[in-house]
């Protein structure tokens, strides 16, 4: 049982006030410690059941979940029904820094079922020990028969580019099918034959991915890592694998168990394997997916705060989490500074585009005072370095800005801001505290600023604007309840909350109270104004 110490009405009241409603707070739990076990049953949110199929959204990973492939899918009129493979556990040859059990990953959309190649030590990291053909290179359309016509394609004819072309939605917070999606082209595989150099063939499967395609590798099988193993690392804000390298013998990590809030995936900065152990928060997305500046060894991004006190080996935990915050609240800079420009371009308010720009700052001041930290555990200065800007507007359309700011703002900075409370009253040191209770007050003004630019798209959005709002809001907090599933059954790290650290499953407790006492209550306020 994880208990949280935040108490939530004060939250909930701010949300309230930032869009003008009456906060009516409602029935909850207004004690200091709120037993999280009991939220399953009286906190019920969106059933993802009634909502299409959830996949873990933007904020803490879990990537070994993925789209159930055991949902029938419509293709050319025909239903093909593929099979859930649940994986089976070998024993058999290991290398030598996999002990224990292995478990073969197995593909999906195959029956009967069969091995991917790719297989997961005991609590440790995929890897591949040997190539396998993907039977099912086609990955079956997800695209619904009203997507937009908009879209790139609409069926899987219309994916030519490539061999084994597929046509998909594009994935929104939760992956949820909704009216109105667009579908883009995805190009499949059946052996690393017909990827590009650099690449191998990864089929679709739990653990693996959502669709077969071709992924970056440095290593192909583990026979590439003399004495190691080629491991798979997971991709931070979506589920499956996305690239492959040799562990080392520096590694912080040999599997996600070892980090206090997975995935454990490969720094290239350091060029090992270390623990992510970040929520994503707001994102900057290039091409569709999350960008961070690589660290560097640099003291122009740190802001004075006092030396933090920790032990060798917590203060190793301590430099990489801070490091990979502050990476993170530096990604958000480049978020603000696109959402500035979006803002101007679908002709919203000076109010909202002025707080915007306040937000930017504080993300900027976020970077400096998490890089600080690093840094002060660390002993040495780090830094970001340049971070890549290809297609700095993203779309300037309401909806897609819309959809971004439920996504990242109504949902994550709501739940962020929340972490980040919590963060700060379980944190001894002074300075740490004062970090964290900085931050907290200012991802809360975020969120309420979120919730301000949907109140206002809304207010004159159309039917079907609205509709597809709601079904982003409905996505997103689908996903969230997948994550929080995902979360509750991770290894904690206790030891670390004193040290303003928030594990995998007090996250869970969080992110679960979060949707039931501030998410659900302030988007049914907005409902009932409209």
């Amino acid at each position: 049982m994880t208990l949280i110490r935040t108490s939530l009405d004060p939250v909930r009241a701010s949300l309230f006030a930032a869009l003008g409603l009456l906060v009516a707070c409602g029935p909850g739990k207004n004690e200091t410690e709120t037993d999280s076990s009991s939220l399953s049953e009286t906190g019920a949110t969106t059933d993802p059941a009634t909502t299409g199929t959830t996949s873990p959204g933007t904020g803490t990973i879990d990537p070994g979940t993925t789209t159930d492939p055991g949902t029938g899918t419509e293709t050319g009129g025909q239903t093909t029904t593929a099979t859930t493979v649940t994986p089976t556990s070998t024993t058999g040859p290991i290398p030598p820094v996999c002990e224990g059990t292995v478990t073969e990953l197995m593909q999906a959309f195959v029956d009967p079922p069969t091995p991917s190649g790719f297989v997961k030590c005991d609590d440790g990291l995929v890897h591949r020990p040997e190539p396998r053909e993907c039977l099912s290179p086609v990955t079956p359309t997800s695209c619904p028969a009203d997507a937009s016509p908009d879209s790139e394609c609409l069926t899987d004819a219309d994916c030519t580019e490539k061999p084994f072309g597929s046509c998909q939605v594009n994935m929104v917070f939760g992956g949820i099918l909704a009216p109105g999606d667009t579908c883009g082209c995805v190009y499949g595989c059946q052996t690393d034959g017909d990827c590009a150099s650099g690449e191998v063939c990864r089929c679709a499967g739990d653990g693996l991915g959502l669709y077969t395609e071709c992924i970056p590798a440095t290593c192909i099988t583990d026979a590439d890592c003399p004495g190691e193993i080629c491991g798979f690392a997971a991709d931070i804000c979506e589920p499956g694998l996305f690239s492959s390298h040799c562990t080392t013998p520096d590694d912080a990590c040999s599997g996600d168990s070892d980090c206090a809030s997975p995935p454990c995936v490969f720094e290239d900065s350091i060029q090992s394997w270390a623990c992510a152990n970040a929520a994503c928060g707001r994102p900057f997305l290039v091409d569709e997916q999350p960008v961070t500046a690589p660290a560097c060894a640099r003291d122009d991004w740190r802001a004075l705060v006092r030396v933090p006190v920790a032990l060798p080996p917590t203060r190793a935990r301590l430099a990489a989490y801070w490091q990979q915050i502050g990476l993170c609240e530096h990604a958000s800079v480049a978020s603000f500074a696109r959402f500035i420009l979006q803002l101007l371009a679908v002709g919203a308010p000076a109010d909202l585009v002025k707080d915007a720009q306040q937000a930017l700052a504080d993300e900027i001041e976020h970077a400096r005072l998490c890089f600080a930290l690093a840094s002060l555990y660390e002993g040495t200065g780090v830094g970001p370095g340049p971070l890549t800007a290809a297609d700095p507007l993203g779309a300037l359309d309401l909806d897609a800005v819309v959809a971004a700011v439920i996504r990242e703002a109504c949902v994550g900075e709501t739940l962020s801001a929340l972490e980040a409370r919590e963060a700060a009253l379980r944190a001894e040191d002074p300075a740490v505290r004062r970090i964290l209770e900085q931050i907290a007050a200012d991802e809360q003004r975020h969120a309420e600023l979120g919730w301000r630019v949907v109140q206002w798209a809304l207010a004159r959005a159309s039917a079907v604007q609205r509709a597809r709002a709601e079904a982003v809001f409905a996505a997103a907090i689908a996903g969230a309840e997948a994550t929080i599933d995902a979360l509750a059954r991770e290894p904690g790290a206790p030891e670390l909350h004193a040290h303003g650290v928030v594990d995998a499953p007090l996250r869970a407790a969080l992110w679960r109270e979060g949707l039931r006492e501030l998410v659900n209550p302030t988007l049914e306020a907005l409902r009932q104004a409209a």
